[in-house]
């Protein structure tokens, strides 16, 4: 990573104890990770500032990770934002549904921080091969 300008992360969680490990790995690894702790929070906050990658939980009170995946994909300014799902919740149509509401990529809870940290970087390193992949224009409705 470049100095000066730190890769920014917004991670979505309800849980504290998941939100923070993520934290820490990511912070080690020199992004800057803030943290929401709903969907709703997370909008609030995307609408002050703005992220290079956003790790959404699927289960959360209020707004799933879906419902808010789906949203970010109908804004403007969050719609070539990358998504990484980082749940529990393992069934085929779980996945599905994450990929029909717009994700760019799927894990699936408990993750190997090492695993983790290579997918982000997949996204947000210099030589990203996936940090292209949403610049042509998406025909959702």
């Amino acid at each position: 990573m470049t100095a000066g300008m730190k890769k920014r992360i917004l991670a979505v969680d309800d849980d504290p104890t998941a939100v923070s490990a993520l934290r820490q790995i990511l912070t080690q690894k020199g992004y800057a990770v803030k943290v929401a702790q709903s969907g709703e929070e997370a909008l609030a906050v995307l609408a002050d500032e703005s992220f290079d990658l956003a790790i959404l939980d699927v289960s959360m009170p209020g707004m799933s990770g879906y419902d808010l995946c789906r949203k970010l994909r109908q804004d403007d300014r969050t719609v070539d934002l990358p998504v990484i799902f980082l749940t529990a919740r393992a069934l085929l149509m779980d996945m599905a549904e994450g990929e029909d509401a717009g994700s760019d990529l799927y894990l699936i809870k408990p993750v190997l921080a090492t695993k983790l940290v290579s997918m982000v970087n997949m996204f947000l390193s210099e030589d990203a091969p996936l940090a292209k992949k949403r610049s042509s224009p998406l025909s959702r409705s």
